[in-house]
């Protein structure tokens, strides 16, 4: 598996690029507010995007959307908690910053325990709520592209509408700190960081 980060727009947004070695078809998982970068990449690749699936609903994580959307024809994925921020600019915090937001409709809803393939690579969805009440995080292998629920030594903000940090926390505990020590964590913000590292050192939640 390839994985190709960028991190774009105003709030440094990971965004990541993952297809098969020898395959053109791809898989982008969040679009932040600068889709020109993300559309160039994936052109400057040769790359065909067949899906696009958020981690959640905050808007810039889905800024991006309709563009990518439009003009590479990929199907949109969401959980179905965080499904009505894609049209409710106070629940993804673009009215706050005196925007209004929307993005198209999801093509498919994900939830615990689904499954996403393209060619050889198959995301197991886990439905990792806090930070928004959808959230979900995608696991390949030893790698888990974990959105905005943990960072390196740090974690998911939760003093947004619909947030809750006492299940962020249990989230960590029990979807993240259970994976492997050597477990890849390629997250919203930040350097990636590995499961043991967050166990040691991450002052919010000791493993």
């Amino acid at each position: 598996m390839i994985v190709h980060k960028l991190t774009i727009g105003f709030f440094g947004v990971n965004n990541y690029i993952v297809h098969s070695p020898g395959s053109s078809r791809a898989v982008l998982i969040d679009a932040g507010d600068d889709p020109d970068s993300i559309l160039q990449k994936i052109n400057a690749l040769n790359l065909e995007l067949v899906y696009l699936i958020n981690t959640h609903g905050h808007g810039d994580h889905i800024a991006g959307n309709t563009r990518v959307m439009a003009e590479t024809g990929a199907k949109l994925m969401i959980h179905p908690l965080d499904e009505p921020y894609l049209n409710d600019p106070n629940l993804n915090l673009s009215s706050y910053l005196g925007h209004q937001l929307k993005s198209p409709p999801p093509d498919k809803l994900l939830d615990e325990g689904d499954t996403v393939e393209l060619e050889e690579i198959k995301f197991e969805v886990l439905h990792t709520p806090g930070h928004t009440p959808g959230h979900i995080s995608l696991l390949v292998n030893n790698i888990a592209f974990v959105g905005d629920v943990i960072f390196k030594e740090s974690i998911g903000r939760t003093d947004f509408p619909l947030s809750s940090h006492s299940q962020l926390i249990e989230t960590i505990k029990t979807k993240i700190y259970v994976l492997p020590d050597n477990t890849i964590l390629y997250n919203g913000h930040g350097p990636d960081t590995i499961v043991e590292h967050e166990k040691k050192y991450n002052p919010f939640v000791r493993g």
